[in-house]
């Protein structure tokens, strides 16, 4: 909706009911219940969503996608029917309200990785390959990120009359609080409980798994090696450390050794070269190759 200066803003509140005709809207900043006739500026998405967010706070919607690019991608492809190519990704993300050139900046980071993500499936769609999210666990989004810097807005001419009100709303439908997603990392491999659950985590790509510290991993295969013998095996030739570091010391004595014996051979070999020429006759006359 405008206020008498023209200024947008979103006000977002939960359907009560729907006549087909007005929405029975109950208002988040107040409480208070309103019939909202549809219309060109009233929009419905489910809570949550990813275009709950960009419908509902424009500024955090940039932000989040400078900041996770590639959870913002998840999230279109799961709220997609259909499979989408790069091209209608790009599409979609305008359709949201992306800028271009928020997504010049950061959209190759999350195509980098996309293919080979978990989860996201590969299918052919005309010439083009498209992807789809056949998952349940998606990455979270943010509920606080960086602003990501934008362009100097052009005035607006004078004349220019104020838009018509309008009050965008959304279904209601409860959703987690969103953590950043190296901490939600990190609170998955400290609540794994199963090897499979390790080995998914361990094998994301690096720019993820490098917000994992060692104690982190040590500590989720020790819960791990409790209840599954492969890995307690594991554990123990890990931490053989005394056998292990004998043979290490005893190799590397063995290899200065050999080490001091040929260089003993090699100065025999010079003294018995430099003897016989001392010794040969013929040894001031003959050729080389002789």
């Amino acid at each position: 909706m405008s206020d008498s200066f023209g200024v947008r803003r979103t006000r977002a509140g939960s359907i009560l009911a729907d006549d087909g005709t007005d929405y029975q809207v109950k208002w988040d900043d107040t409480d208070e219940e309103e019939l909202v006739p549809r219309g060109a500026g009233v929009h419905v998405a489910t809570r949550g969503s990813l275009r709950f967010l960009a419908l509902s706070d424009s500024r955090l919607f940039h932000a989040v996608f400078a900041q996770e690019p590639l959870a913002v991608v998840l999230h279109l492809l799961a709220e997609s029917s259909v499979p989408l190519k790069v091209r209608e990704i790009r599409e979609r993300l305008a359709e949201l309200g992306l800028r271009n050139e928020t997504w010049a900046r950061h959209g190759p980071r999350a195509l980098a990785v996309l293919p080979k993500w978990p989860n996201v499936v590969r299918r052919q769609k005309g010439d083009t390959l498209a992807y789809a999210w056949m998952g349940d666990d998606l990455p979270e989004l943010p509920s606080e990120a960086e602003p990501d810097p934008e362009p100097a807005p052009t005035p607006a001419p004078v004349s220019k009359p104020a838009p018509s009100p309008a009050k965008p709303i959304a279904a209601a439908t409860p959703a987690e609080p969103a953590v950043p997603s190296a901490e939600r990392l990190r609170r998955q491999m400290s609540a794994a409980r199963s090897l499979g659950e390790v080995a998914r985590l361990l094998t994301l790509p690096r720019e993820f798994v490098a917000e994992l510290s060692p104690e982190v991993v040590a500590s989720a295969l020790r819960r791990v090696a409790a209840e599954d013998r492969l890995v307690a095996g594991w554990l123990d030739a890990l931490t053989a450390s005394g056998p292990i570091g004998a043979l290490t010391e005893e190799l590397a004595t063995a290899r200065a050794a050999n080490a001091a014996l040929q260089s003993r051979v090699d100065e025999l070999e010079e003294w018995w070269t430099a003897l016989e020429q001392s010794t040969d006759p013929g040894a001031a006359i003959r050729q080389p190759g002789s």
